[in-house]
C-alpha cells in the first residue's frame, strides 16, 4: 500500500492540477534523460513542439480567468488529443510542449498538420483555442543540448504566433 501511495503521489507531483497535462518538474526530468544520452552519445530520434495560447491575457481580461482557464484547458486537451502517443507538458501559463518519439515523430507532419488545421478552423469560427505551434527535430551534428532543439521549436513558435495574429487581423 505504501509503494501504492509513494506512486500516487510521485505522479501528482507531475502532473498540472488544471490541464492534467504533465507539468514542469515532469518536463525537467524528460529533459534530463533526454541530455544524458545525448551527452553519451546515444542515437536519439525526437522532435519536441512548443505550443502556446493566443490572446490568453485579452480573454482573462475581457472574459474572466475562469474563461481563461477554460481556454487552457481546451488548448490541453487538443495538444494532448493530438499526440496521443506522445508526453505533454505545461511548462507555463499558456505555454505546452510535447517530446514527441517513436509514431508521433514518424507521423510528426501528419500530427503537426492537424494541430494547425484545427486552429485555422477555431480562428475561422472566432473560437478558442487558438494555438501557436513551433517544432524542431534533433540533429545530432548540429544540437549539444536539449535546449538547442526546445530554441528553435521556440522560435518556430513565435513565427506562427506571429502568422496568425496577422490572419485573425485579415480575417476582420
Amino acid at each position: 500500500r505504501q509503494v501504492r501511495a509513494l506512486r500516487s503521489a510521485n505522479e501528482l507531483a507531475r502532473t498540472d492540477k488544471l490541464t492534467g497535462a504533465k507539468n514542469k518538474n515532469a518536463y525537467q526530468e524528460k529533459e534530463k534523460e533526454l541530455q544524458a544520452n545525448i551527452d553519451l552519445g546515444a542515437i536519439l530520434s525526437f522532435a519536441v513542439v512548443v505550443c502556446d495560447v493566443n490572446n490568453l491575457k485579452h480573454i482573462n481580461d475581457t472574459q474572466g480567468h475562469k474563461a481563461g482557464d477554460e481556454c487552457i484547458k481546451s488548448a490541453g486537451k487538443l495538444v494532448c488529443t493530438v499526440f496521443a502517443h506522445s508526453p505533454v507538458y505545461r511548462i507555463g501559463g499558456d505555454e505546452f510542449v510535447a517530446v514527441l518519439t517513436e509514431g508521433d515523430y514518424r507521423d510528426r507532419d501528419a500530427l503537426l498538420g492537424s494541430l494547425r488545421a484545427q486552429v485555422l478552423e477555431n480562428l475561422r469560427a472566432d473560437v478558442p483555442p487558438v494555438v501557436a505551434t513551433g517544432i524542431a527535430v534533433y540533429d545530432a551534428k548540429t544540437d549539444h543540448k536539449v535546449s538547442d532543439v526546445f530554441e528553435r521549436a521556440d522560435s518556430m513558435m513565435y513565427e506562427d504566433k506571429r502568422r496568425l495574429k496577422e490572419g485573425a487581423a485579415s480575417a476582420q
